[in-house]
């Protein structure tokens, strides 16, 4: 074990048996608990979605990151590494979004599977989400950083999280094989008929161009043929230089655009900016990489919450 693994671990191990107590994580989807099921870890909200979709009364699905917080600037407490060490399970989302996963990973007890979703589905380049898009799935050439880490907003890329879900859980409990098949089965429908009100409502607009202030939304925009334009880039903390900013209102001036959307859960100020310079309305769209405890409360869900971002963008590009 080189210094850096001995290091995180060591101090894992050095406050269990320390017994520091540790703030828990608010608003965690489901709370810790003594149930014997194996239990899973997951990191995203579309990755907890997916897996307590599949996982059904079989697993305890836990998440990581707190809800209501930017998942882009998440780092894990000692006590949620201890929790992941705890896990029979760990999956995180890859592709560069958790920059702390990777170090975590190779600090995990052996008896604690680890699996990094962007392997198994369909990625593209960070710098091809506004134009023509090159699809990248095999495993050797992966360039962790290049890619948009903002796949689950392809439909299709749930569909596949989905069936691997559905493989290694059936691996990790046998006996419940055929529920995950039959659980897995229901959810791919319900995202194939999802994936349809896309195709349809989508399909007849009179503008194209998704403009926001961050640049989560390259996969929705590619598996729906529209553009996507951004003041910032993949990461939320970014800061914006002036120049981008001119860029974009001279961008929504010149195309009539009459809604610029900014991300729920970050700060809304450049998107009100550019409201207040040409007009449009600023209006929130959810890339899903975690929700509000409110939108917890209301039983929304990454079906609920993706229709909710179709009507929007509807009535955003005067879609019939």
């Amino acid at each position: 074990m080189d210094l850096k693994k001995e290091t995180v671990f060591g101090a894992v191990i050095a406050a269990a048996v320390a017994g520091v107590v540790f703030f828990a994580p608010s608003g965690a989807p489901k709370a810790e608990s003594s149930s014997s099921l194996p239990s899973v870890s997951v990191s995203t909200f579309s990755l907890y979605e997916s897996a307590r979709a599949v996982a059904g009364e079989g697993l305890e699905i836990r998440t990581i990151i707190p809800l209501g917080s930017d998942a882009h600037m998440f780092s894990p407490t000692p006590k949620e590494v201890a929790r992941i060490g705890n896990s029979s399970l760990f999956v995180y989302s890859g592709a560069g979004f958790e920059s702390w996963a990777e170090p975590l990973r190779a600090s995990l007890p052996q008896n604690v599977e680890v699996l990094d979703m962007s392997k198994h589905v369909k990625l593209i380049r960070s710098e091809e989400t506004h134009a023509a898009h090159h699809e990248e799935s095999h495993e050797d050439e992966h360039d962790r950083g290049a890619y948009d880490p903002h796949y689950w907003l392809d439909i299709d890329n749930m569909i596949l999280m989905t069936r691997k879900l559905e493989a290694e859980f059936s691996k990790l409990s046998p006996a419940n094989a055929d529920l995950f098949h039959k659980n897995a089965a229901a959810y791919v429908a319900e995202l194939q008929k999802l994936k349809s009100e896309y195709a349809n409502g989508l399909k007849e607009c009179r503008s194209r161009l998704l403009v926001s202030n961050h640049d989560a939304f390259g996969y929705l925009a590619r598996s729906n043929s529209l553009e996507s334009v951004s003041v910032i880039g993949l990461s939320s903390d970014e800061q914006p230089s002036a120049k981008n900013i001119a860029d974009i209102v001279a961008l929504v001036k010149e195309h009539g655009v009459k809604t610029v959307f900014f991300e729920a859960l970050i700060n809304d100020n450049v998107a009100q900016t550019i409201s207040r310079e040409t007009g449009a309305r600023a209006v929130s769209l959810q890339p899903l990489e975690n929700i509000s405890e409110d939108e917890l409360k209301s039983r929304e869900t990454y079906l609920s919450v993706m229709r909710q971002n179709l009507h929007k963008l509807r009535e955003a590009m005067e879609c019939r």
